[in-house]
């Protein structure tokens, strides 16, 4: 079948880019709980910083629960395998 065939080319296609958005939300969540860990002792709205950081952790925690859902296989790095559960 030609048409079941792009059908998979497309799906493989949008699961790599969302293993690399996933990636890329997990790296931004670590950063933005660092940020808050080291700016939580200076003079910068606490609230502000802890929005961002549960904002990153948010859109993480959907694009990882997406992959999921659609049974997308990755690869997994070693910055992935060192967090705590969700």
């Amino acid at each position: 079948m030609i048409f079941g065939k792009k059908k998979t080319n497309l799906r493989r296609e949008y699961d790599q880019a969302l293993v690399f958005q996933i990636d890329k939300a997990k790296i931004d969540w670590d950063t933005a709980k660092n940020s808050e860990e080291a700016l939580l002792d200076g003079q910068v709205n606490v609230r502000l910083i802890q929005a961002q950081t549960a904002l990153a952790k948010a859109k993480f925690n959907y694009l990882y629960r997406e992959a999921r859902r659609r049974k997308t296989v990755g690869h997994m790095q070693t910055h992935v395998l060192k967090t705590d559960r969700i």
